[in-house]
């Protein structure tokens, strides 16, 4: 066990080695000034002690001997990572759920939220990155299941897709179970709030704990808030892995590879 240390564009960051690996827990990737804002990249050339981990940061577990050059397939975690073997590189992505990360505003384009956003600046992230790890920019896969498969799906849209993975694997996607439209009323009457970005922002910041607990009601009765509405016809053209059931690690690192 001990320090190591990574240059790259992002800056100088801090990990450790343990259990045979490079371990970096705690790299920021966005900045958030406000909970219903949406993120902006953070800067970059900074010195990074990721050997604390954070919520709101990635988590990247490097082979011990891997540099750049190596060429290891990356696996891109939304939900909880899985052990896969000793060749892959592993980023755990945190993002926005709930009202924070996907309750819609008119003034937001078409198609946007920022829990999917918060995932976007991180696949940005790694493209720049990763190499430095020893990961394989042009090889890499997004994981996610249930709420996480949802937003690793809507990444695939047409008009999301930037060629920053090669391949999803999306496990048992839960979508709402009905437009936000039907459901606007509930969240005002849950919040007793309007629904803007400053009146949101406001609560959240003189009333914390207030709105996740408005989302738990929610999610309660009527499931969770996520991108919608999800449509097959608009993904790209990539390879898609959709399965009714739990993740496969064994699969995953197969198809991977």
């Amino acid at each position: 066990m001990g320090e190591t240390e990574i240059t790259c564009a992002a800056g100088t960051i801090v990990g450790e080695v343990r259990g045979g690996a490079r371990l970096f827990d705690a790299i920021p990737f966005l900045e958030i000034a406000h909970p219903f804002d949406d993120p902006v990249a953070v800067k970059q050339g900074l010195l990074i002690d990721a050997t604390t981990p954070h919520p709101n940061a990635l988590s990247i577990s490097a082979p011990l001997c891997a540099r750049s050059g190596t060429d290891c397939p990356v696996v891109v975690w939304l939900s909880a990572p899985a052990e896969l073997g000793d060749e892959f590189v592993h980023v755990h992505v945190p993002h926005r759920d709930g009202f924070e990360g996907f309750l819609p505003f008119a003034a937001d384009a078409i198609g946007h939220f920022r829990g999917v956003a918060d995932v976007q600046l991180a696949l940005r992230w790694i493209q720049r990155n990763i190499e430095a790890f020893g990961g394989d920019p042009t090889n890499v896969t997004v994981v996610g299941a249930g709420e996480e498969a949802a937003v690793a799906l809507w990444l695939c849209r047409r008009d999301h897709y930037a060629g920053e993975f090669r391949r999803v694997w999306a496990a048992d996607p839960v979508f709402p179970r009905a437009p936000y439209e039907k459901r606007k009323w509930i969240v005002r009457y849950l919040l007793s709030a309007p629904l803007t970005r400053a009146k949101l922002n406001e609560l959240a910041e003189n009333r914390p704990g207030r709105v996740g607990r408005s989302y738990r009601r929610y999610a309660k009765f009527f499931g969770p808030m996520g991108p919608q509405p999800h449509d097959a016809s608009e993904l790209a053209e990539l390879a898609v892995v959709r399965v009714e059931d739990a993740l496969d690690p064994g699969a995953i690192a197969e198809s991977a590879r």
